[in-house]
């Protein structure tokens, strides 16, 4: 069950629209909000909570506002404005019409913190998001008819009931992310009221694929493997694992220790246990940082699962202080004409750069889109790649064959690929005039960076009528 209920407003306007190359469009109405800037944001992952704004807007005179973004496939985002904070589930290729309420000064609200919103639902009952908030009136309902089960330690017998009913009124449902959500939600009041770990692993985690991008599977397993792996190390095993990490920093060594581990005989969910694991311990006392950092290093270079890559950078990302407002590191690197080029030659613009390799067919992609942009924006943004090749000769004759790519390539050393965490490509970054990081990492070219570019120059883009 949601921790904390956002009931949504969600009028589906169309169920497929593509505008401006965006295939999901928000319009709303936040008549208490006029003048105010509306943000709505993504999860990078549901390991570090990371989010990256997506797309913003200033709410008009009339209260109206459009934002627009691309998902591929249903996921959670939030839409913030002012202190105001709510979760919306995005399908691709749909058009919202959500409201906004006021801001609730009734509650007290400290400086700096946000306000869930309830945002009311109007529209498509065979919506995503109505289907949600179908499925918690209705737990709320159990919750208030069942209570006095709960107190006197009964609960999960109605519990088990009250999930074979809603399995059944949801039955003909085709959406795999609500089906999920369904029944993670239940994993969780499961954990939350107390239900044996083994009855959880059973149910919920042995043999079940990892849904990284649906938010109450992540709940889920965060909330099941909270300090999980530091736990192992006051069992029989223990001082063996507390080795590995402090004295070792030995990743592999981890890994086959845990593999004795009934609950982690899947390879894939062990990896994502202890990446969890290490992220956790790092901010711990007692553990060594520089440890944990290598063996998060060396997961991050040999494992082959791209969600996975994707949490690793965002943890690299913040231990190596690549925060978003944070100072770019600073580089030494050579051109190919054995120039030396520093960071610091390009702070008379905003800088965008990326890492990349010759053989990496998605970067080669990025490249033509980002062609077109450096021809609309070559004056004001220098673009700036570095090639990850260890090869010179590939490096070389990469440029050689491409002259139509007129921006600056230099070639990585190992010192840069460390500060920059560039241990997959391509990864982008958008630094700022005073050196500072904007994006981290940045938007790809056919993410939608433009709309970014457009921000940081005052160009206003057209909306949407």
């Amino acid at each position: 069950m949601l921790k904390n209920k956002t009931y949504l407003l969600f009028f589906v306007l169309a169920s497929s629209l593509h505008v401006l190359s965006q295939n999901v469009t928000i319009k709303g109405i936040a008549n208490s909000h006029k003048g105010k800037e509306i943000s709505v944001y993504l999860y990078d992952d549901l390991i570090t909570y990371s989010l990256t704004r997506m797309d913003f807007d200033t709410v008009d005179s009339k209260g109206g506002f459009v934002l627009q973004l691309s998902v591929s496939s249903p996921q959670v985002a939030l839409i913030k404005v002012g202190q105001l904070a709510g979760r919306i589930y995005l399908q691709p290729n749909f058009v919202y019409g959500i409201s906004i309420p006021p801001l609730d000064t009734s509650r007290f609200l400290a400086s700096g913190t946000e306000q869930s919103m309830d945002i009311t639902i109007n529209g498509d009952a065979t919506e995503l998001n109505a289907r949600i908030i179908d499925f918690n009136n209705r737990f709320d309902e159990f919750w208030q008819n069942h209570y006095k089960s709960f107190v006197s330690k009964q609960l999960h017998r109605e519990l088990d009931s009250f999930q074979v009913q809603i399995y059944k009124r949801y039955e003909n449902v085709k959406l795999s992310y609500f089906k999920t959500f369904v029944e993670y939600s239940f994993a969780l009041m499961n954990e939350n009221t107390g239900r044996h770990k083994n009855y959880l692993a059973k149910k919920y985690l042995f043999d079940k694929p990892l849904a990284y991008s649906n938010y109450e599977y992540m709940e889920f397993f965060n909330q099941y493997f909270k300090q999980y792996l530091q736990t192992q190390t006051v069992t029989k095993n223990g001082t063996l694992i507390l080795e590995a990490i402090n004295e070792q920093g030995d990743y592999k060594h981890l890994n086959e220790l845990m593999k004795n581990d009934a609950l982690l005989k899947s390879d894939t969910l062990r990896e994502l246990v202890l990446i969890k694991g290490l992220y956790e311990m790092y901010y711990l006392p007692h553990y060594k940082k520089n440890k944990i950092k290598e063996m998060l290093e060396q997961v991050n270079g040999t494992t082959i699962i791209a969600e996975h890559k994707k949490i690793l950078f965002n943890i690299l990302r913040a231990i190596n202080n690549l925060q978003i407002g944070s100072p770019a590191p600073e580089f030494t690197l050579l051109n190919i004409k054995k120039d030396t080029v520093r960071l610091r030659d390009f702070s008379k613009r905003f800088v965008y750069l990326n890492f990349y390799a010759s053989w990496c067919t998605d970067c080669l992609e990025q490249f033509k889109k980002q062609e077109s942009l450096l021809s609309k924006f070559g004056n004001t943004i220098y673009f700036v790649s570095v090639s990850m090749d260890e090869d010179s000769n590939a490096f070389t004759s990469f440029i050689k064959q491409n002259p139509k790519y007129k921006w600056t390539f230099l070639k990585a050393d190992k010192k840069v690929i460390q500060q920059y965490n560039a241990g997959s490509v391509p990864v982008y970054y958008l630094i700022g005039l005073q050196g500072e990081l904007l994006q981290s990492p940045a938007l790809k070219p056919d993410e939608g960076i433009e709309r970014k570019f457009n921000e940081l120059l005052k160009i206003k883009p057209k909306r949407p009528k």
